[in-house]
């Protein structure tokens, strides 16, 4: 009698939530985080904002900086589709994972704008940027992945990644 009993109760608290819902009792899916897909999107996004406030900060410091701000926007024009695509699979992303939120503006922007704001510009940075953008000149598209790429392994720590 105790074994049936134990054997309703565990229907009760595992089986019938599940049934409710109309579907059978398994493992989250991926609503709560980004796929692999998302999180390269999402680091082009990231890196495409980095470049440009780096690369404005130093127009406004350095007279050389002007011509490599021009050079992004020139890239970013020969790439809007593919920057757009990435914006707007980042976007869906951010609706799924935060479609109850309150906030969700704010949670879309916090992380980019934590890690920007305190950023400063000194020759090194100005140049090392100016490195990457001809790169990008030079190697178009793939240059820039190559960079997202870069900037992709600090996700992990960042944003919630799906793991699969």
């Amino acid at each position: 009698m105790m074994s049936r009993s134990l054997f309703l109760l565990a229907l009760l608290l595992f089986a019938l939530p599940a049934w409710s819902q109309g579907q059978p009792n398994r493992a989250p899916s991926n609503a709560n985080c980004f796929t692999a897909k998302e999180a390269e999107a999402e680091a082009d996004v990231r890196a495409g904002i980095r470049l440009r406030e780096i690369l404005r900060r130093c127009a406004s410091v350095d007279p050389a900086g002007k011509a490599s701000l021009d050079d992004w926007y020139a890239f970013d024009r020969e790439n809007a589709d593919r920057i757009k695509a990435s914006v707007e699979m980042r976007q869906k992303a951010l609706d799924r994972i935060t479609k109850d939120s309150r906030l969700r503006a704010q949670n879309s922007t916090d992380a980019l704008v934590a890690t920007e704001k305190p950023l400063e510009v000194n020759d090194a940075v100005c140049k090392s940027t100016y490195d990457v953008v001809a790169r990008l000149k030079k190697e178009k598209w793939p240059g820039f992945k190559h960079y997202t790429r870069l900037q992709q392994n600090l996700l992990p720590d960042e944003i919630p990644i799906c793991r699969r």
